[in-house]
């Protein structure tokens, strides 16, 4: 694949800009030992020094000006911060150490600016961040991919279903699971609207319906604290791991709900066919396990590829949104596996390719549950290691993160990776503390 098929939007402490050219030096600081009368020399390489980056940025249009401005703002601010290279990606602590912006009479409302970056972290390799823009990306279209395979398998299961005598009372089985399932979630939901209710012949329509539920049901826990202006302004860690683990009970609730509706552990509001099993609808489970699986996903995505909110999580509340969605996901795997390796022993004589469809979305969720998994344990190892500290006088969390680290304002960060305290302002000597390295 070459540079130019992912090539990203640059931004330097979130404000972009359109770049034209990039010129990105590296150099090695080296020690010469020379010697009298001896030709040559013995070269020491003493690792490599800080790398170069340079940007020619264009701004043009009505809008320059403003957007020229901001650029210049950020520049200017304190320290180093992450810069997305068009090419190389998010590279995490770049420090800014020269910047020039050109005018020319012939072109008005346009702009050149030079831009030189240097490195502030050592051994920060180019593409080390495998979790850019362009990953998260396509994690998410690993996710609709995967709803689309689970889409298309149930639809070709249906089909034979609904036009075969011998199937029907599974037929009705199925039908009466899945309008069940709808009418539940038009009384649940403010807002939720079916447009059919043949799902036997529109399966399809049930599987839309059923993700319209889950994005109704979810408690995002990014949206559910943006204020107004759709920033991040006010929120804590506490908040997003309660959104989070009542999302996790809906969806796990909705991943239960066909199979307690046949059993009769839930009563049905348009009733049940007599004699039905949930071996009926064992392939309606699978789908909604899937499905439920790929939504859960989703959300944890959202939610760590946020920068701003995984700064507000301990490694703990990392780690439950990573176990949980892996949870789900090892679920629908073994029952997709349980409802469709017999398919195997019969794929030569059968009506439909069944056999070789439901294999992909094993593969699928497989590879999303490590994407996930690396996505966590990246917002994780992203942090300074995470060390535990002796008090050595009584005080408060806010005395302490300012011994500590210089800055009071670390307390909340103390008391998010902290939870066990009691009293936050009154801390005795020869506790231990979690806290970051530095």
């Amino acid at each position: 694949m070459s540079w130019s098929d992912g090539m990203l939007p640059a931004s330097f402490r979130k404000v972009t800009f359109d770049v034209i050219c990039t010129r990105d030096t590296g150099s090695r600081d080296v020690a010469v030992h020379e010697y009298p009368y001896v030709d040559g020399g013995d070269v020491e390489d003493l690792g490599r020094k800080p790398r170069n980056l340079r940007m020619t940025a264009v701004f043009w249009g009505d809008t320059y000006e403003q957007n020229l401005q901001a650029l210049i703002a950020a520049l200017d601010e304190y320290g180093g911060d992450e810069l997305i290279h068009p090419v190389f990606g998010s590279m995490p602590n770049m420090q800014c150490i020269e910047y020039g912006a050109y005018h020319e009479a012939d072109m008005p409302d346009y702009c050149v600016v030079e831009l030189v970056f240097l490195e502030c972290t050592p051994g920060n390799p180019f593409f080390t961040n495998e979790y850019s823009t362009s990953f998260i990306d396509e994690l998410f279209n690993k996710i609709q991919g995967l709803m689309d395979m689970a889409q298309d398998l149930f639809d070709t299961i249906m089909a034979p279903i609904r036009m075969v005598q011998k199937y029907m009372a599974k037929a009705k089985a199925l039908l009466g699971a899945m309008v069940g399932m709808v009418t539940i979630w038009r009384g649940e939901i403010v807002g939720f609207i079916s447009s059919v209710r043949d799902f036997l012949n529109y399966p399809s329509a049930f599987l839309s319906d059923l993700r319209s539920a889950l994005s109704f049901k979810s408690h995002d826990s990014t949206s559910s604290i943006k204020n107004n202006q759709g920033s991040y302004s006010s929120y804590s860690g506490s908040t997003i791991v309660a959104n989070w683990k009542d999302t996790k009970a809906l969806h796990d609730e909705v991943i239960h709900l066909p199979a307690a509706l046949i059993s009769g552990e839930k009563d049905s509001p348009t009733g049940i066919p007599n004699g039905a099993t949930v071996d009926d609808i064992k392939e309606l489970v699978a789908a909604v396990a899937v499905e439920t699986a790929a939504s859960l996903a989703g959300n944890a995505a959202n939610i760590l590829s946020e920068k701003d909110i995984v700064e507000t999580l301990s490694p703990d509340d990392i780690e439950l949104i990573v176990n949980d969605v892996r949870v789900t996901l090892q679920l629908a795997i073994d029952t997709v596996r349980e409802v469709y390796t017999p398919t195997l022993d019969i794929a030569s004589s059968a009506e439909t390719d069944i056999a070789i469809r439901w294999q992909p979305l094993i593969d699928s969720m497989k590879g999303i549950a490590l994407d996930i998994q690396n996505l966590g344990n990246a917002a994780i190892t992203a942090r300074p290691p995470l060390v535990r500290r002796l008090v050595e006088s009584p005080c408060n969390l806010h005395l302490l993160a300012h011994k500590w680290y210089g800055n009071y304002d670390r307390a909340n960060e103390l008391q998010r990776l902290n939870p066990h305290l009691r009293d936050v302002n009154n801390i005795q000597s020869g506790e231990l503390i979690y806290a970051y390295a530095r």
